[in-house]
């Protein structure tokens, strides 16, 4: 939704904003989770766009982005930047409105790594949803992945069994 409260839509094809939104998804895809602003605008940039033009098209594309997630509530979602404070013993709370957006049961464990100084915690089942989008993205449509390995593992048989 915008700030009017109307659903946000992308830009026409021919419009030069269109390709905020093509390489925020693009982005996006091939990481498997949103875009990051600095990313999608250094792009556009590099291109020949204007910054401000990316970072007001950013921002409408990651509404309609969070919405899209919003609608899928087994698809990990998206919390606003949020202050939080980690104790003298290194422990960190993590709010019950980011744990949902994780996908995060109570007393799951989680996967963590420092990226660039950034900490990034993935649950067990975001990251198969990941992954999950990752294998839909790279299927062709030509049927079970398994299938097609073992018919290729047969026909390989065979050609070692030839005489030669």
């Amino acid at each position: 939704m915008s700030k009017a409260g109307k659903p946000v839509s992308s830009p026409s094809k021919a419009s030069k904003t269109r390709r905020v939104w093509e390489i925020a998804g693009s982005l996006s895809e091939r990481t498997g989770r949103r875009a990051e602003r600095k990313a999608v605008i250094d792009a556009y940039v590099e291109e020949g766009g204007n910054p401000n033009t990316a970072s007001t098209q950013y921002a409408y594309w990651k509404q309609a982005y969070d919405a899209d997630r919003a609608d899928r509530p087994e698809m990990p979602g998206t919390v606003a930047a949020t202050r939080l404070t980690v104790g003298k013993d290194g422990r960190l709370l993590i709010p019950a409105r980011m744990r949902d957006a994780m996908l995060l049961g109570e007393d799951e464990a989680v996967s963590a790594e420092v990226v660039d100084g950034e900490l990034r915690i993935l649950s067990a089942k975001a990251a198969v949803r990941h992954v999950q989008a990752m294998a839909k993205r790279l299927d062709k449509g030509n049927g079970s992945a398994v299938d097609e390995l073992i018919a290729e593992r047969r026909e390989e048989a065979q050609r070692e069994s030839r005489p030669k």
